[in-house]
């Protein structure tokens, strides 16, 4: 039952939503009238920003600044990223050419069956 009551409202809800974003559209938005449509200027004028953002603050340079540092920081990070990368390459090189090195000597110097024989053990002194 609770979940026909929430499927409920919530329909109840979307459909309003939908009607108040539909009249806020219509505020919004107008159709061009035949003498706006004919003049380029009615769809390609230029629009301008205030003065006070065309100059530069202090604060829009000192974000500049910022954005700077981190970019380089950012470019150093990866930069040491890469490196570590490739110092881990050359290990696992490293690491597969010890292996198989090993290999090779384990191989080579496995025991034979033609052991020498022990020495004599010593006679007894009493």
């Amino acid at each position: 039952m609770k979940k026909i009551t929430l499927l409920v409202a919530t329909t109840v809800l979307l459909l309003s939503g939908t009607g108040w974003a539909a009249d806020a559209a219509e505020a919004t938005i107008r159709l061009m009238g035949n003498a706006e449509a004919e003049l380029p200027e009615a769809v390609t004028r230029q629009i301008s920003l205030p003065e006070h953002l065309l100059m530069e603050s202090e604060d829009q340079v000192a974000a500049v600044e910022k954005a700077e540092k981190g970019l380089a920081k950012a470019n150093d990070a990866e930069a040491q990223r890469n490196q570590g990368q490739e110092r881990a390459a050359e290990a696992r090189e490293n690491g597969s050419e010890m292996k198989e090195k090993a290999k090779e000597s384990r191989e080579h110097h496995v025991r034979s069956d033609d052991r020498p024989t022990p020495p004599e053990p010593p006679p007894d002194r009493n």
